[in-house]
């Protein structure tokens, strides 16, 4: 476990992870733009995979930290367990449920996500939408002829769906690299098709390789939140989702900024033959922005120092 800390708005910032993982790079984000003064408590986000190698490793860490915080603690949750029936998601849902009894307060990303937290804990959960932090404008890049995936390798994830799905002649990018004990993932994937897997990529690359994707992807279709798909927006496109009850929150909240589609195949040949559709149009709604989400956080602190 790698921690640190970043004072925001009074309110100590505890960061877990590597970072360059979305939800570490999130915790930072947030932290950087509390700023401020405000009362005396501890922020920290959780998914089970950073504080530890299995479900009960991870909530033992976790709830050793809040035991030794001696403030209230205010959890963040990130890839809340679905209630699939597998003995992994109950194992995970466990997990989760620990880590909400250790807290003052808890705070999800999604509507989805507080209908799966509620699924397996007694909690009220706080809702916070994950921001999108609208690039500036910057070059746009000919289009790479690829259907391209943002973010870790996972199995569940979608990339088998949509090696298979490719149209003729079209390969698939994963902008990123394999989450760890993942690596034997690229091989698999790779005899299902055209395969270029790129490894991490810095922030500052990153823009221009996401502004040239000629189809942008997201396809996992058990998604309770992505920070995916909202680098996607915020580089001006409008990725291909599955349409699932996350995404259809997303979609509502900001219309026309996503493509959802069924059937993947015939959502990608539409996509590659007209790469302009998966621009988002001018004006189109995208957040909520970063401020309203620091708003956000600032209500759920202040109702937990009484402030």
């Amino acid at each position: 476990m790698r921690a640190g800390s970043g004072a925001g708005d009074g309110v100590e910032h505890l960061l877990v992870g590597p970072p360059e993982h979305g939800v570490t790079r999130y915790a930072r984000e947030l932290a950087e733009a509390a700023g401020g003064t405000g009362p005396d408590l501890v922020q920290v986000h959780y998914t089970d995979r950073l504080f530890g190698p299995t479900a009960e490793t991870s909530a033992a860490a976790f709830t050793e930290l809040a035991a030794g915080l001696r403030r209230p603690l205010v959890v963040t949750l990130h890839d809340v367990p679905p209630d699939d029936g597998s003995v992994l998601q109950q194992r995970r849902a466990r997990a989760y449920a620990a880590v909400v009894a250790a807290a003052a307060a808890v705070v999800v990303n999604s509507e989805h996500e507080a209908t799966r937290l509620r699924a397996f804990a007694d909690a009220v959960p706080h809702v916070v939408p994950l921001p999108v932090q609208v690039l500036p404008p910057g070059p746009v890049p000919p289009p790479d002829g690829q259907v391209v995936v943002l973010g870790f390798l996972y199995p569940g994830k979608g990339h088998d769906e949509a090696l298979r799905a490719l149209p003729p002649g079209t390969g698939l990018t994963a902008l990123g690299r394999p989450s760890d004990g993942h690596d034997d993932l690229v091989a698999e994937l790779a005899a299902l098709g055209p395969l270029t897997v790129t490894g991490y990529v810095p922030d500052d690359a990153l823009p221009a390789r996401l502004r040239a994707a000629s189809v942008p992807l997201a396809p996992h279709r058990h998604v309770s939140a992505s920070g995916s798909i909202g680098s996607w927006l915020a580089a001006g496109r409008r990725p291909l989702v599955p349409d699932v009850a996350y995404t259809r929150e997303v979609a509502a909240r900001c219309p026309g900024a996503l493509w959802l589609y069924d059937d993947l195949a015939p959502a990608l040949a539409e996509a590659v033959a007209d790469p302009t559709s998966t621009w988002l149009h001018p004006g189109t709604p995208v957040g909520p922005s970063m401020p309203g989400t620091v708003a956000a956080y600032r209500a759920v602190w202040a109702s937990v120092s009484g402030a």
